[in-house]
C-alpha cells in the first residue's frame, strides 16, 4: 500500500495549483480575466490524472507517455517499500543470530559511577525487561541501529576478538559479521530512499501534465480574435507560481 505521505503530497499538489491556473493576464490592460473552461477542465483532469487532460485532446501518445510514467512509478513504489520490509526483516534476523545481549551484558562494569560496556562509556541507551530474574532486550529500532553503530556494542557480536579488529578511518570497530550488518543496514536505506524518490517523481508528473495539458488545449476556439497563451513566471513581490499570459 502507498504511504500516507503520497496521498498527502498529492492532495495538497492538486487544490494548491489549481486555485492558481483559475484565471490569466490579459496582456492589454493587465486585469485577471477569466481561463478558458476547457484548459481549465484539461488541467485539472491532469492534475487528478496525468494524461488525462491530453487524452481529451486527441494527444493520445502524450497521453500514453505520462500514463506510462504515473504506472511506473507506483509499481516502483510498492517494489521499493517490499523491498526495503524484507532488507529489514534479514538485518533483524542476522542480528538475532549473530549478536548476544548475554555476551555483551556480561562485559558491563562500572568506573567512577559510570557504565562502561566493550572498554567504551555507555552513551546509548539499551532498554531491557527483567522477567523472572532474565533480563530480555528491547528490539526496536534503537536497538538494531546500536548495536550496528556504536562501539560500545562490539563485544556483543559473536566474533568479537579485541585482539584482532578493524576500525574504519571514523575509529568505529568492526568484526566481519557486524561489516556485513551495515551492508545489509545500508541496503534497507537505500530501498527507503528510492521509495521517496518515486514519490518526487510522481508529484511531478502530474504537476508537468497539468500544465501540459492546459498549453495544449485549443484556446482558439474559444475567442473571436486569435490569441496566444504562455506560461511564465509570476514576478510580482511576495508571490511565487506560474502566470498565463495571453497575446492578443
Amino acid at each position: 500500500m502507498i504511504r500516507h505521505s503520497l496521498i498527502a503530497r498529492i492532495l495538497v499538489l492538486l487544490t494548491s495549483v489549481s486555485l492558481g491556473m483559475a484565471q490569466f493576464v490579459g496582456s492589454l490592460d493587465g486585469e485577471p480575466q477569466p481561463l478558458p473552461r476547457e484548459m481549465q477542465a484539461n488541467f485539472v483532469k491532469s492534475l487528478v490524472l496525468p494524461g488525462w487532460g491530453q487524452l481529451s485532446e486527441g494527444h493520445y501518445k502524450r497521453a500514453a507517455a505520462f500514463a506510462l510514467v504515473e504506472a511506473g512509478m507506483i509499481s516502483g513504489h510498492y517494489f521499493y517499500l517490499k523491498q526495503e520490509r524484507q532488507a529489514i526483516t534479514d538485518y533483524q534476523n542476522f542480528v538475532d543470530i549473530y549478536w548476544d545481549f548475554d555476551l555483551w551484558l556480561s562485559e558491563e562494569t562500572i568506573i567512577n559511577g559510570q557504565v562502561h560496556h566493550c572498554g567504551f562509556i555507555q552513551t546509548h541507551a539499551m532498554d531491557y525487561e527483567t522477567i523472572d530474574g532474565i533480563k530480555y532486550p528491547v528490539k526496536d529500532r534503537h536497538y538494531y541501529e546500536n548495536v550496528g553503530k556504536y562501539n560500545e556494542f562490539i563485544c556483543g557480536w559473536d566474533d568479537y576478538d579485541k585482539d584482532n579488529i578493524d576500525s574504519t578511518a571514523h575509529g568505529e570497530l568492526l568484526t566481519p559479521h557486524k561489516y556485513e550488518y551495515s551492508l545489509m543496514r545500508r541496503a534497507a536505506n537505500d530501498y527507503g530512499k528510492k521509495a521517496k524518490h518515486t514519490v518526487t517523481i510522481l508529484m511531478f508528473n502530474h504537476l508537468i501534465s497539468a500544465f501540459e495539458a492546459a498549453i495544449g488545449t485549443d484556446i482558439t476556439t474559444y475567442a473571436s480574435k486569435n490569441w496566444q497563451a504562455t506560461l511564465l513566471p509570476d514576478t510580482h513581490i511576495n508571490r511565487r507560481g506560474l502566470q498565463v499570459v495571453v497575446t492578443f
